[in-house]
């Protein structure tokens, strides 16, 4: 296994040094491919074709050579870099692969929880995110981005009255797609996410979670 991913790294190494199209990439000018070959992926998986996801997963490997190798250029990181923050991201949100501190013999549920609450623990500490949306992805699809605000917002307390309508139902037609309605709304209701935790600190004179009952209070308009 590692034999095979250090040739793929070799033969990335040599498209660049051939200094032919692929010197003339940018992070920015792979953007289509990366996401082209995202969705070819997830078609792939929704279709169960298991050698289709290994291609597609080889195409997507591709991307991050590719990406490292653009950045090593610039002298700004390389795949060795890129792998070994990977590494040092998972041991240390995930303390059971170097200590006891999950029973293994626990029950599935009991130990999916304890993982899960290490993760957002550990994650938390290391990003010091003075938002419950920050690290959220905002340039994902519409449908997407607004389930993860909603799904982010709940675990930080915010009450469901205070989640718009347009966030509830979508609703086909109109003037504009669906889509950017969908996403209009969603960085509206984010928007007044944030003006909450601000108002929030403001007052309170600290950055601290959010009890339901106050997220109505500091929420815009109340």
């Amino acid at each position: 296994m590692t034999e095979a991913l250090g040739e793929a790294v070799d033969v990335m190494d040599r498209l660049w040094n051939f200094g032919g199209w692929e010197v003339t990439q940018t992070h920015d000018s792979l953007r289509p491919y990366l996401l082209e070959e995202t969705y070819e992926l997830l078609d792939a998986i929704q279709a169960g074709d298991g050698e289709t996801i290994r291609e597609e997963l080889g195409d997507l490997l591709l991307q991050v050579l590719f990406h490292s190798r653009i950045a090593e250029a610039a002298g700004e990181f390389t795949v060795a870099e890129v792998a070994a923050a990977l590494v040092a991201k998972l041991t240390h949100r995930s303390p059971h692969l170097i200590d006891n501190g999950i029973d293994p013999a626990a029950a599935l549920a009991d130990k999916i929880a304890a993982q899960e609450a290490a993760w957002e623990e550990r994650k938390t500490a290391e990003k010091s995110r003075r938002s419950c949306l920050d690290g959220i992805a905002m340039a994902q699809p519409a449908l997407a981005l607004a389930e993860k605000v909603r799904s982010r917002s709940a675990k930080a307390g915010l009450p469901d009255e205070l989640i718009p309508e347009d966030l509830r139902v979508i609703h086909l037609g109109g003037a504009d797609s669906a889509e950017e309605r969908l996403r209009k709304a969603t960085l509206a209701f984010a928007a007044a996410i944030r003006i909450a935790e601000d108002t929030a600190e403001s007052e309170r004179g600290e950055r601290r979670a959010l009890a339901p009952g106050e997220w109505l209070r500091y929420w815009p308009g109340s």
